[in-house]
């Protein structure tokens, strides 16, 4: 039997990230995390699951989904996103101190910065919850689930943009095993929303590996 779906977004972003490529796999069980950046949050439970996690929602479920999973479909995806001496592959810490100090006079204009750089047009931050964007922004700047994702007992496959500007390239290749990672050339940051039958496709392929 296919495993169930636990899909989790990345930061800026809620449930309904996921939304363009579950519409195409109506025959799949599941459910979303929402951290709650416009609303309410919400932190279903969902037995054995196969987690579909884009950006820093990958470091997110493995610091906070307990354990076990099916498998991981990681997007776009990270298990540390900024620079330090044993990961030269970040980005250098000053760009979130940075979003972090005009966060508090600004929230809603960083976070549309940021869903622009992305790769969204005109996005609408005018509901956001800013308490839980600055958390997890905090979070994020710390975070370290490198050990976490190469202890994990389950399969991994990661789909990332050799254009993404968010997640470059160079940190990508050091993320994930070269056997887990598929590059798409001239992709971005949102690969989920721009390529969603493409997605949805690997998906399945990756659900019946799974089962097999």
């Amino acid at each position: 039997m296919t495993p169930p779906l636990l899909a989790v977004h990345g930061w800026g972003f809620d449930a309904g990230f996921w939304l363009p490529v579950l519409e195409r796999l109506p025959d799949f069980r599941g459910d979303c995390i929402d951290m709650g950046f416009y609303g309410q949050p919400k932190r279903p439970k969902v037995p054995r699951p196969l987690i579909l996690a884009h950006s820093m929602g990958l470091a997110w479920a493995l610091a906070h989904i307990p354990r076990p999973w099916a498998g991981v479909f990681a997007v776009n995806a990270f298990p540390r996103f900024t620079r330090s001496p044993t990961f030269v592959e970040g980005v250098p810490p000053r760009l979130i101190e940075r979003m972090l100090a005009r966060f508090d006079e600004t929230p809603a204009q960083v976070t549309a910065d940021f869903l622009t750089r992305c790769g969204l047009d005109n996005p609408d931050t005018s509901a956001i919850d800013a308490a839980p964007l600055k958390d997890e922004l905090a979070w994020l700047a710390r975070c370290d689930e490198r050990t976490a994702l190469r202890m994990l007992p389950c399969p991994v496959l990661a789909l990332a943009g050799t254009s993404d500007p968010i997640v470059p390239q160079g940190m990508s290749t050091a993320s994930f095993a070269p056997d887990t990672l598929t590059l798409v050339d001239g992709a971005g940051h949102l690969l989920p929303l721009t390529h969603p039958d493409w997605v949805a496709a690997q998906i399945r392929l990756f659900a019946a590996r799974l089962e097999a």
